[in-house]
Protein backbone atom coordinates (compact mmCIF):
# COMPACT_ATOMS: atom_id res chain seq x y z
CA UNK A 1 0.00 0.00 0.00
CA UNK A 2 1.39 3.80 -1.18
CA UNK A 3 1.40 6.34 1.45
CA UNK A 4 0.67 10.22 1.30
CA UNK A 5 1.89 12.81 2.97
CA UNK A 6 -1.17 15.89 2.47
CA UNK A 7 0.27 19.66 3.68
CA UNK A 8 -3.10 21.20 3.14
CA UNK A 9 -4.01 23.83 5.90
CA UNK A 10 -7.91 23.66 4.82
CA UNK A 11 -9.28 20.89 7.15
CA UNK A 12 -12.11 20.14 4.68
CA UNK A 13 -9.83 19.65 2.00
CA UNK A 14 -7.21 17.66 3.85
CA UNK A 15 -10.33 15.27 4.81
CA UNK A 16 -11.71 15.16 1.63
CA UNK A 17 -8.71 14.34 0.11
CA UNK A 18 -7.78 11.61 2.87
CA UNK A 19 -11.29 10.16 2.94
CA UNK A 20 -11.16 9.98 -1.04
CA UNK A 21 -8.06 8.28 -1.52
CA UNK A 22 -8.51 5.75 1.28
CA UNK A 23 -11.25 3.97 -0.78
CA UNK A 24 -8.58 3.03 -3.28
CA UNK A 25 -5.96 1.88 -0.13
CA UNK A 26 -4.23 4.64 -0.10
CA UNK A 27 -2.22 5.21 3.71
CA UNK A 28 -2.77 9.07 3.95
CA UNK A 29 -1.70 11.41 6.88
CA UNK A 30 -2.62 15.31 7.50
CA UNK A 31 0.34 17.36 8.36
CA UNK A 32 -0.90 19.54 11.11
CA UNK A 33 1.85 21.20 12.81
CA UNK A 34 2.98 23.41 9.85
CA UNK A 35 6.56 24.29 11.33
CA UNK A 36 7.58 20.65 11.04
CA UNK A 37 6.21 19.91 7.51
CA UNK A 38 10.07 18.43 7.20
CA UNK A 39 10.32 16.17 10.62
CA UNK A 40 6.96 14.51 9.75
CA UNK A 41 8.02 13.53 5.91
CA UNK A 42 10.97 11.91 7.22
CA UNK A 43 8.86 10.09 9.94
CA UNK A 44 6.20 9.31 7.67
CA UNK A 45 8.08 8.49 4.53
CA UNK A 46 5.51 9.01 2.46
CA UNK A 47 5.69 7.76 -1.62
CA UNK A 48 3.89 11.35 -2.46
CA UNK A 49 3.52 14.23 -1.25
CA UNK A 50 0.40 16.72 -2.15
CA UNK A 51 1.19 20.37 -1.38
CA UNK A 52 -0.42 23.17 -0.80
CA UNK A 53 1.42 27.00 -1.89
CA UNK A 54 -0.84 29.04 0.81
CA UNK A 55 0.37 27.26 4.21
CA UNK A 56 1.41 28.67 7.76
CA UNK A 57 4.80 30.09 8.73
CA UNK A 58 6.56 28.89 5.06
CA UNK A 59 5.03 28.14 2.18
CA UNK A 60 4.76 25.62 0.10
CA UNK A 61 7.32 26.49 -2.56
CA UNK A 62 9.96 26.23 1.07
CA UNK A 63 8.80 22.75 2.04
CA UNK A 64 9.10 21.30 -1.59
CA UNK A 65 12.82 22.79 -1.63
CA UNK A 66 13.18 20.72 1.72
CA UNK A 67 11.96 18.00 0.99
CA UNK A 68 13.75 17.79 -2.46
CA UNK A 69 16.79 18.40 -0.63
CA UNK A 70 16.44 14.87 0.98
CA UNK A 71 14.49 12.84 -1.61
CA UNK A 72 13.29 12.27 -4.98
CA UNK A 73 9.57 11.56 -3.56
CA UNK A 74 7.15 13.23 -6.07
CA UNK A 75 5.09 16.31 -4.93
CA UNK A 76 1.85 17.67 -6.46
CA UNK A 77 0.90 21.28 -5.89
CA UNK A 78 -2.46 22.00 -5.13
CA UNK A 79 -3.49 25.56 -5.10
CA UNK A 80 -5.59 28.64 -5.82
CA UNK A 81 -3.21 29.93 -7.51
CA UNK A 82 -3.84 29.74 -11.19
CA UNK A 83 -1.03 32.37 -12.90
CA UNK A 84 1.71 30.76 -15.41
CA UNK A 85 4.28 31.96 -13.16
CA UNK A 86 3.17 30.06 -10.13
CA UNK A 87 3.07 27.20 -11.87
CA UNK A 88 6.52 27.36 -13.35
CA UNK A 89 7.43 28.50 -10.16
CA UNK A 90 6.60 25.26 -8.16
CA UNK A 91 8.16 23.02 -10.64
CA UNK A 92 11.09 24.95 -10.21
CA UNK A 93 11.14 24.56 -6.72
CA UNK A 94 10.86 20.71 -6.91
CA UNK A 95 7.35 19.90 -7.35
CA UNK A 96 6.50 17.37 -10.34
CA UNK A 97 2.47 18.77 -11.09
CA UNK A 98 0.55 21.43 -10.46
CA UNK A 99 -2.98 21.25 -9.90
CA UNK A 100 -5.25 24.27 -9.24
CA UNK A 101 -8.55 24.64 -7.21
CA UNK A 102 -11.33 24.03 -7.39
CA UNK A 103 -10.63 20.59 -8.95
CA UNK A 104 -12.30 17.39 -9.42
CA UNK A 105 -11.79 14.54 -7.24
CA UNK A 106 -11.23 11.89 -10.23
CA UNK A 107 -8.77 14.40 -12.28
CA UNK A 108 -6.24 14.75 -8.59
CA UNK A 109 -7.12 10.91 -8.52
CA UNK A 110 -5.61 9.77 -11.96
CA UNK A 111 -2.64 12.19 -11.49
CA UNK A 112 -1.62 10.69 -8.60
CA UNK A 113 -2.01 7.07 -9.64
CA UNK A 114 0.40 8.24 -12.60
CA UNK A 115 3.12 9.17 -10.70
CA UNK A 116 2.81 6.38 -8.52
CA UNK A 117 3.02 4.31 -11.15
CA UNK A 118 5.69 5.98 -12.74
CA UNK A 119 8.06 6.18 -9.92
CA UNK A 120 7.09 2.97 -8.04
CA UNK A 121 5.00 0.48 -10.56
CA UNK A 122 5.37 -0.69 -14.17
CA UNK A 123 7.58 2.90 -15.09
CA UNK A 124 9.50 2.36 -11.96
CA UNK A 125 12.60 0.76 -13.98
CA UNK A 126 12.88 3.29 -16.48
CA UNK A 127 12.80 5.81 -13.74
CA UNK A 128 15.43 4.44 -11.83
CA UNK A 129 18.16 5.03 -14.80
CA UNK A 130 17.36 8.69 -14.41
CA UNK A 131 18.91 9.44 -11.32
CA UNK A 132 22.72 8.91 -10.75
CA UNK A 133 24.42 9.14 -7.55
CA UNK A 134 28.38 9.70 -6.87
CA UNK A 135 29.43 10.18 -2.93
CA UNK A 136 27.08 12.69 -1.75
CA UNK A 137 26.17 13.90 -4.92
CA UNK A 138 22.40 13.07 -6.78
CA UNK A 139 21.96 14.00 -10.46
CA UNK A 140 18.26 14.16 -11.37
CA UNK A 141 17.85 13.91 -14.97
CA UNK A 142 14.24 14.37 -14.80
CA UNK A 143 14.16 17.94 -12.84
CA UNK A 144 17.81 18.92 -13.94
CA UNK A 145 18.58 19.22 -10.40
CA UNK A 146 21.81 18.34 -8.83
CA UNK A 147 21.75 18.43 -5.12
CA UNK A 148 23.28 16.99 -1.99
CA UNK A 149 21.43 16.85 1.16
CA UNK A 150 21.25 20.52 2.54
CA UNK A 151 21.64 21.98 -0.77
CA UNK A 152 20.38 21.83 -4.87
CA UNK A 153 21.53 23.48 -7.69
CA UNK A 154 19.68 24.10 -11.31
CA UNK A 155 21.92 22.93 -14.54
CA UNK A 156 21.62 24.48 -18.27
CA UNK A 157 20.96 21.64 -20.39
CA UNK A 158 24.19 21.34 -21.32
CA UNK A 159 25.59 21.35 -18.08
CA UNK A 160 23.01 18.36 -17.52
CA UNK A 161 24.32 16.06 -20.21
CA UNK A 162 27.87 16.71 -19.12
CA UNK A 163 27.17 15.66 -15.49
CA UNK A 164 25.26 12.59 -16.64
CA UNK A 165 28.90 11.61 -18.85
CA UNK A 166 30.78 11.90 -16.08
CA UNK A 167 28.44 10.82 -13.50
CA UNK A 168 28.19 7.39 -15.42
CA UNK A 169 31.84 6.98 -16.30
CA UNK A 170 33.06 8.28 -12.59
CA UNK A 171 35.53 7.29 -11.57
CA UNK A 172 37.03 6.49 -14.92
CA UNK A 173 38.18 9.61 -16.98
CA UNK A 174 36.35 10.51 -20.06
CA UNK A 175 37.87 11.57 -23.41
CA UNK A 176 37.43 15.73 -24.24
CA UNK A 177 36.15 13.95 -27.84
CA UNK A 178 33.34 11.93 -25.69
CA UNK A 179 32.39 14.55 -24.38
CA UNK A 180 32.24 16.24 -27.39
CA UNK A 181 30.51 13.32 -29.31
CA UNK A 182 27.71 13.01 -26.84
CA UNK A 183 26.59 16.41 -26.28
CA UNK A 184 27.10 18.07 -29.85
CA UNK A 185 26.72 17.07 -32.98
CA UNK A 186 29.22 15.62 -34.76
CA UNK A 187 28.33 18.67 -37.60
CA UNK A 188 28.45 21.31 -35.58
CA UNK A 189 31.55 23.19 -35.15
CA UNK A 190 32.65 23.19 -31.26
CA UNK A 191 35.41 26.12 -30.21
CA UNK A 192 37.84 24.57 -28.31
CA UNK A 193 36.99 26.55 -25.05
CA UNK A 194 33.49 26.00 -24.95
CA UNK A 195 34.13 22.80 -23.59
CA UNK A 196 35.99 23.89 -20.88
CA UNK A 197 33.91 27.01 -20.45
CA UNK A 198 30.72 24.64 -19.32
CA UNK A 199 33.05 23.00 -17.10
CA UNK A 200 34.04 25.63 -15.11
CA UNK A 201 30.47 25.95 -14.68
CA UNK A 202 29.80 22.72 -13.51
CA UNK A 203 32.45 22.76 -10.96
CA UNK A 204 31.08 26.10 -9.89
CA UNK A 205 27.82 24.52 -9.16
CA UNK A 206 29.20 21.40 -7.36
CA UNK A 207 31.39 23.70 -5.04
CA UNK A 208 28.35 25.76 -4.24
CA UNK A 209 26.10 22.89 -3.18
CA UNK A 210 28.98 21.73 -1.08
CA UNK A 211 29.66 18.50 -2.94
CA UNK A 212 32.23 16.06 -2.31
CA UNK A 213 33.08 15.63 -5.85
CA UNK A 214 35.96 16.94 -7.77
CA UNK A 215 36.02 17.15 -12.08
CA UNK A 216 39.68 16.54 -12.52
CA UNK A 217 41.13 17.48 -15.30
CA UNK A 218 43.63 15.02 -16.79
CA UNK A 219 46.35 16.72 -19.55
CA UNK A 220 46.45 15.88 -23.15
CA UNK A 221 43.15 13.18 -22.16
CA UNK A 222 39.58 14.76 -20.64
CA UNK A 223 37.88 14.97 -17.11
CA UNK A 224 37.03 12.78 -14.39
CA UNK A 225 34.67 12.82 -11.58
CA UNK A 226 36.04 11.88 -8.04
CA UNK A 227 35.31 12.39 -4.27
CA UNK A 228 37.48 14.51 -2.54
CA UNK A 229 40.99 13.15 -0.68
CA UNK A 230 40.65 9.61 -3.36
Amino acid sequence: MYKLLIVEDEKNIANTLKNHFEKYNYICYIVEDFERVLDIFQEFQPHLVIMDINLPAFDGYYWSRKIRQVSNCPITILSARMSELDQVYGIENGADDFITKPFLMDVVLAKINGQIRRVYGEYAEDLQTRILKVGNTTLNLETIRLCTPEHETILTIKELQLCSVLFEASPNVVTRQQLLSAIWDDDTFVEENTLTVNIVRLRKKLEAIHSSLSITTIRGIGYQVTENGL
